[in-house]
């Protein structure tokens, strides 16, 4: 049966019998068999043990009966061993984690190396059970009750439709000897509490049950597939971007149905957690401002939308001018120039140039980031403070445009709100002698 399925699996995934394939082998009944049929089925192949030195003289053992059974059936092989401890311990993850990423570094070293087309793994359907239950267990979404993928990428898994069951049958018809993990056994892992204690009662309830839980699963796929398929047609009408920036309109995102897992879908994939787009959605009738942040993403709630943009977007600037010259901010140059007032001269009508009256600054002066409680007298409005943040939201700045804002500023005094508006105090007027011109340009201008 298990030849059977291979041949089957190969033809409805149409991977042609010529491809090659690493065969993850660790001993135990379901890898040998996998490696076994591939081999009788005269596919090209080369076996991969990992040694994770978890289980001492066991771990060796293992890695030995691996070698012997391949120079036996005469399949190439390769054997490496890990220190999957120290691994785990260095990059802060569990002892299970560590073995995967180790393992699967090693399956994709080896596969340039040798050339190879598949990695192919032994999961069969009890794998599917455990870790559907597991994840029920945890908490999970649709995809999750999914089970495991037969094939991701060039990593693919043959054995999804055999039981246990049908496997150990399979070791028995070819005479096959297998190695058994002892930590199987033992109850401390949640796997195998699901294996031996929760399983065996939803067989005796069903005894089909691993049949029925595949054509479960294999439903909830297609129902997976059509629930992402909405979710990315509420994107389409409620998502609308600029750059690395992306708004979320407030008011299109409570009209559809479930904003809560509209906004889950969305912002996830961006290292939100569930607490926080609770806590995200809840600030939809709140004053604008509110900040979260994710590892590498920062949302704000604005007006009418939530802006969300990479924290690496932000421009932090803190600058010492302490003369007229050139001066260097990120991809663009700031320019002061200092000459006297001529009869002739005209103020440029662009916004990225200020002329200030320059015997009203006084050097050294400061480029920076809008701060909380900045305010200055905007050009016109004759000497009346303003708030930086009050004329941000009549000028309807995005929250990327204030947090990338500079300001030149004269002895705590803002001269000028960069690529917007002098302040009035600064202006040239009929008594100016001398002109400080400030030009913000990027550097393929200047």
């Amino acid at each position: 049966m298990i030849q059977e399925t291979i041949n089957d699996f190969l033809e409805h995934y149409r991977i042609s019998r010529e491809s090659s394939f690493l065969v993850a082998v660790s001993g135990g009944a379901d890898s040998i068999s996998l490696l076994h049929a591939f081999k009788h089925l005269g596919l090209k192949i080369w076996a991969l043990h990992c040694n994770f030195s978890l289980r001492s003289k066991e771990s060796n053992q293992d890695e030995q009966f691996v070698k012997q059974f391949c120079e036996h059936h005469a399949i190439p092989h390769s054997e490496k061993k890990f220190d999957t401890t120290a691994y785990a311990q260095e990059h802060g993850i569990s002892i299970e984690m560590a073995a995967r990423e180790l393992r699967y570094s090693w399956f994709r070293e080896m596969k340039t190396i040798k050339k190879m087309d598949y990695i192919a793994v032994a999961h069969h359907a009890d794998d599917v059970a455990e870790t559907v239950l597991i994840n029920l267990c945890r908490g999970t979404g649709i995809k999750g009750l999914t089970g495991i993928q037969p094939i991701q990428g060039d990593i693919i898994r043959p054995l999804l439709r055999c039981s246990r069951t049908d496997i150990l049958a399979y070791t028995r018809h070819h005479h096959l000897e297998y190695r058994t993990d002892s930590s199987n056994n033992t109850l401390d892992y949640v796997r195998n509490k699901i294996r031996h204690t929760v399983i065996p009662v939803f067989k005796e309830i069903n005894p089909s049950f691993l049949n029925t839980l595949t054509e479960n699963c294999n439903n909830l796929k297609e129902t997976e597939q059509i629930f992402q398929y909405g979710i990315r047609q509420l994107q389409n009408q409620i998502l609308s971007s600029e750059g690395d920036e992306l708004s979320v309109d407030i008011r299109k995102t409570l009209a559809g149905p479930a904003p809560f897992t509209f906004l889950y879908e969305t912002l996830k994939p961006f290292g939100f957690n569930k607490s926080q787009i609770r806590n995200i959605l809840n600030t939809h009738s709140s004053v604008s401002g509110k900040q979260f942040e994710s590892g590498q993403h920062i949302l704000v709630k604005g007006r009418s939308a939530w802006q969300l943009y990479p924290k690496a977007s932000l421009s932090t600037v803190d600058m010492r001018i302490d003369a007229p010259g050139k001066y260097t901010i990120g991809h663009q140059t700031l320019s002061l120039t200092l000459f006297p007032v001529h009869p002739k001269f005209k103020i440029p009508a662009d916004s990225r140039i200020a002329c200030l009256d320059a015997d009203k600054i006084i050097f050294p002066l400061t480029l920076r980031n809008w701060q909380t409680g900045d305010y200055f007298y905007p050009l016109g409005m004759k000497r009346n403070k303003k708030k930086l943040s009050d004329y941000f939201t009549d000028q309807k700045f995005g929250t990327k445009q204030k947090q990338d804002c500079l300001l030149l500023v004269s002895e705590g005094e803002i001269a000028w709100v960069v690529g917007h508006r002098p302040d009035e105090r600064f202006k040239i007027t009929p008594f100016t002698q001398n002109i400080l011109m400030v030009a913000l340009q990027n550097k393929e201008e200047a």
